[in-house]
């Protein structure tokens, strides 16, 4: 058989964002593909087929043999297989390396740019994860790290800054905050909400505080609801960070880590906190902590004017009874990986956990 070559998840995430013309052939379960997937990529049901060894699999798989195919599967090693075949048929085939899993980690950025300040849109693309780099002058926040505290450092230091701050909208459920890891890296000071129920020290934030960051200063807006120290961080009342308070395409769940009789409690909050985010100006833009779908590499940076939103989202207009009763008759099962990272964030330590493990699947966060 012909040799196997493979791609990493960096290589992959350059052709798409340069434009490249590529095949991405999804081999996983479609159980799986329906949980996530790469945008623009080819599922074939034949995970059954290779995984029992039949090197005819793909006899039947109508692509153009003039472009680079890439396989995937769930870790990087069924598609090799799979690859093996194509590569025997005269393909210029890969294998991503470590599947999936891998481009988890996968990401792009996107920006905002302002008179006195910069805000960057790190994405975490498979499970449209955002996090964010405020830069004023020399000085950066930045406020729910997801990923190595490297890819953070080196941003900021492209763009001329020095982290002071980094902080989490609220203690995540659906990844590893790398938060605390990104403040030993830099040196930055670890905020958090002053309610947040964690294990390891940091410095406490109150309610309409104000940080200073070069030019700027950043409100900080407590809306409990999702979680009880749920943040928001208003920027001018141009720019709204709302963590899962709000999202572009939906709401936060007040359920997680909750018995039905807390949920209840943090719905009428959640409510209130979306009211009190409706008193913003209609242009104020919306910026959250996450995005239901996963994110094509380069798109638009994900955001939405408040305007736009209480158009399209009708819970934002509803009374608080009919809010509650809403919620509460929409609520999918809690994913139990959900209930350990929230564990893993409130202790602040791994322990022996595969976070690639953990963090796999898409975001489960929002109610629409």
């Amino acid at each position: 058989m012909a040799l196997i070559k493979t791609i990493d998840t960096q290589k992959l995430s350059n052709w798409l964002k340069e434009g490249k013309k590529i095949t991405i052939l999804d081999i996983r379960p479609i159980a799986e593909r329906n949980e996530w997937y790469i945008p623009n990529s080819i599922h074939i049901n034949i995970y059954e087929s290779l995984k029992s060894g039949n090197v005819q699999a793909l006899d039947d798989v109508q692509i153009d043999n003039q472009i680079p195919v890439v396989t995937l599967c769930a870790g990087g090693n069924l598609s090799k297989f799979a690859t093996e075949i194509l590569a025997s048929k005269g393909f210029d085939a890969y294998s991503l390396e470590g599947g999936m899993k891998a481009w988890n980690y996968a990401y792009d950025t996107a920006v905002l740019e302002f008179e006195n300040f910069k805000i960057i849109q790190i994405r975490r693309v498979a499970k449209g994860c955002l996090s964010y780099i405020i830069g004023s002058g020399n000085k950066a926040i930045v406020i729910d790290a997801s990923l190595d505290p490297s890819i953070y450092d080196t941003i900021a230091k492209t763009e001329g800054w020095k982290i002071d701050f980094v902080t989490d909208t609220h203690i995540h459920a659906d990844y590893v905050s790398r938060t605390k890891d990104l403040a030993n890296y830099s040196g930055a000071k670890h905020l958090m909400n002053s309610n947040a129920s964690v294990s390891y020290s940091f410095t406490p934030l109150e309610d309409n505080e104000l940080l200073k960051i070069g030019k700027i200063e950043i409100k900080v807006i407590h809306t409990p609801g999702h979680t009880w120290e749920s943040t928001s961080y208003s920027i001018d009342n141009k720019v709204l960070l709302t963590g899962d308070t709000l999202f572009t395409d939906g709401i936060g769940r007040p359920d997680l880590k909750a018995d039905e009789e807390e949920a209840i409690r943090k719905s009428t909050a959640l409510y209130n906190s979306l009211q009190l985010i409706n008193t913003f100006p209609d242009e104020t833009l919306i910026l959250p902590a996450h995005i239901s779908q996963s994110i094509v590499i380069g798109q638009p940076i994900v955001a939405e004017k408040l305007k736009k939103l209480k158009k399209s989202i009708p819970a934002l207009t509803f009374s608080v009874d009919n809010f509650v009763k809403s919620i509460l008759s929409k609520l999918p099962v809690s994913p139990l990986n959900y209930l350990t990272i929230a564990e893993i964030n409130k202790s602040g330590d791994i322990g022996d956990f595969i976070v690639a493990d953990l963090e796999a699947g898409a975001n489960r966060c929002a109610i629409k």
